[in-house]
């Protein structure tokens, strides 16, 4: 499973362990059967204040367009603003 924001954090030692503990967090979830290996993930930073950001990964979902039943009628009329 490839994490794409590791490449744009500098190689060091510290950066090493972190990104190799979150690679091994992550094969856990896999092995356990949260995803699936290949699974398209999305990964968000956030949080409101500089020293108190986390990591958000959540599996993308595809966007379902849905088409209304032309079978189905309004029930009541519709009472929108009044201009």
């Amino acid at each position: 499973m490839s994490i794409p924001f590791a490449a744009a954090i500098p190689s060091t030692t510290a950066t090493g362990d972190m990104l190799g503990q979150l690679s091994v967090a992550l094969q856990e979830l896999v092995d356990g059967g949260a995803w699936t290996n290949g699974q398209e993930l999305e990964v968000k930073i956030a949080g409101t204040l500089k020293n108190d950001k986390f990591i958000v990964i959540k599996p993308v979902q595809e966007k379902i367009n849905s088409i209304a039943d032309p079978e189905l009628k309004q029930k009541h009329s519709y009472q929108g603003e009044k201009q």
